[in-house]
């Protein structure tokens, strides 16, 4: 006769080894992968095109990919300042170019695999290529298009430098081949070449925080701008009016995004095997060729020839060099911003943290900032920025430009936090209202040489003034009779129980872009659409 205990200890295996059945079972039906199989990936947005083959990846290997998505720099921040239980097992940056300038970069990277790669390149409209006299065989050289567009022949848009690394490519080897010198950048080089900068800064109508998002727009608004600085597998992907743009690739050099994903120090060994496994089935041939013809970008598929046409500029080897043509740019060459912040302070903005959340993303602008990339979203030199708080009516606005010298720029961003801080929450939500007086008030300091945009904070939906249709007719009528009003985007960061849809429609309507500022922190969400001001 068994007694109880018995049968229990003779049972606890059989248990055991059952319940680790159950678990297994639905794992591998399902496809899940344990936690060693997935890959925590710190990631530029462009490499999203690759999810598709990312997917078949999974079905292979069992190895998963999941993206956080940031800039290159103020990615590369965030990894230079993380601890070392860091979220992240790897990167996958359009390039690790940025990160190896700093001292303490190279420990960082365990080993790292160059997957694909795309040259930055001028996309064209073909009749101003033909204009122009630029074509396949005859490709200008930077001088020639700084000196189209001082003849006012040429227009572009192009990415944030700061935010994008499309646009902090362009402006580096712009300024490389501009030097002249057949050498890296030094800082001396800036000094010398800032007048011809200057000359390529006045002919951009279209600024953006993604080089997704800028093909979109130039592909919708062909009469913003002649053409647009992206990625050539971008440009080869983007048509205009039914046409293909005319790749332009300067004849005195550019540089080749390589696409490093990059295992970092200290993975373990489950982390290691995915990696490798993912690196081998990205290598393989048939993805090779895959990811050439999918996402246009250059792989060992693509023939030789293809990249004998293309000249490789060097990329400065010091960070100082780096950073002093981000603060030269920013301060003092690119096109100063005109902007308007409608700043919704209605009484919902009273509910938990909503306003402590709304003066810390305003504090990117005006706050004091630790890091490099902190710095240069801060407002900078010939700006201009009207706030407008708002609940049922406008409840206060102010206009600060902002001086070059140091006493003034430090006055004025002072103004600026004591004004913003005493705002407080009250009162109903007139967001159409509010937006008519916001095209007024930017339209006051537009002009040619600004690039104006209107930000909309709001947390809530429309309760008081005119309703979205209203707004809709009168600034169709308002583009009538300004056509500039065209080239002024309205963006929204959304937070809190807004309609989504509404200011989604609204925001692409006037050829912005709404922002969702509910998931993450509203300065994470203002850090990024910076890039677009």
């Amino acid at each position: 006769m068994t007694t109880a205990p018995h049968r229990l200890r003779r049972l606890l295996p059989r248990l055991a080894a059952g319940l680790a059945l159950a678990l297994a079972v639905p794992a591998t039906l399902t496809g899940c992968s344990s936690d060693g199989d997935v890959l925590r990936i710190l990631a530029g947005s462009e490499v999203q095109d690759m999810q598709p083959i990312l997917d078949d990846l999974e079905r292979e290997t069992g190895v998963r990919v999941e993206f956080e998505f940031m800039g290159t720099l103020d990615g590369t921040e965030a990894l230079l300042s993380a601890s070392e239980d860091r979220a992240w097992d790897a990167t996958w940056f359009p390039s690790n170019r940025y990160l190896s300038l700093f001292p303490e970069g190279q420990s960082l990277i365990d080993r790292s695999e160059s997957i694909m790669r795309s040259p930055v390149a001028f996309g064209v409209k073909p009749d101003v290529a033909q204009r122009l006299g630029w074509s396949d065989d005859a490709q200008p050289t930077w001088q020639d298009i700084v000196a189209a567009i001082e003849a006012g022949e040429l227009t572009y848009g192009m990415t944030s430098p700061v935010s994008s690394n499309s646009g902090f490519t362009t402006l580096v080897q712009l300024t490389t081949a501009l030097s002249g010198t057949g050498t890296v950048l030094e800082p001396a080089d800036i000094e010398r070449t800032t007048p011809q900068l200057e000359g390529f800064a006045a002919g951009q109508q279209l600024a953006s925080g993604s080089s997704g998002w800028l093909a979109e727009r130039f592909a919708e608004q062909p009469d913003l701008v002649d053409g647009v600085f992206n990625y050539e597998s971008v440009l080869r992907g983007t048509t205009v009016g039914g046409q293909e743009l005319q790749v332009v690739i300067p004849s005195n050099g550019v540089v080749t995004s390589d696409y490093p994903l990059t295992l970092l120090a200290g993975a373990n060994e489950d982390k290691t095997a995915s990696f490798t496994k993912a690196v081998e089935y990205l290598l393989r041939d048939d993805v090779q060729e895959r990811i050439a013809n999918e996402t246009l970008r250059r792989t060992t598929a693509t023939p030789p020839s293809v990249d004998a046409t293309v000249f490789e500029l060097p990329f400065p080897n010091q960070l100082d060099t780096v950073q002093s043509l981000l603060t030269t740019w920013v301060g003092s060459i690119k096109k100063p911003s005109n902007m308007v912040f409608a700043i919704d302070t209605s009484g919902s903005m009273g509910e938990g943290d909503r306003m402590d959340q709304l003066r810390a993303a305003l504090g990117v602008l005006s706050g004091e900032q630790d890091s490099t990339s902190g710095q240069l979203l801060k407002l900078q030199p010939r700006e201009r920025i009207t706030y407008l708080e708002f609940a049922a009516s406008i409840k206060s606005e102010f206009t600060v430009d902002i001086p070059s010298d140091e006493a003034g720029y430090a006055s004025a961003l002072a103004t600026i936090n004591e004004r913003t801080s005493s705002y407080s929450p009250q009162g109903g939500t007139a967001i159409y209202d509010t937006l008519e007086t916001a095209y007024e008030q930017v339209l006051a300091g537009a002009g040619d040489d600004r690039i104006s945009s209107i930000v909309l904070f709001t947390d809530g939906e429309n309760t008081d003034g005119i309703d979205a249709s209203t707004f809709r007719s009168r600034h169709e009528q308002l583009v009538r009779d300004h056509p500039e009003v065209a080239s002024v985007p309205v963006f929204v960061v959304l937070f809190g129980e807004g309609d989504v849809d509404e200011l989604t429609s609204l925001a692409e309507s006037t050829g912005g872009r709404a922002f969702d500022g509910t998931s993450t922190s509203l300065s994470s969400v203002f850090r990024e659409i910076r890039g677009y001001l």
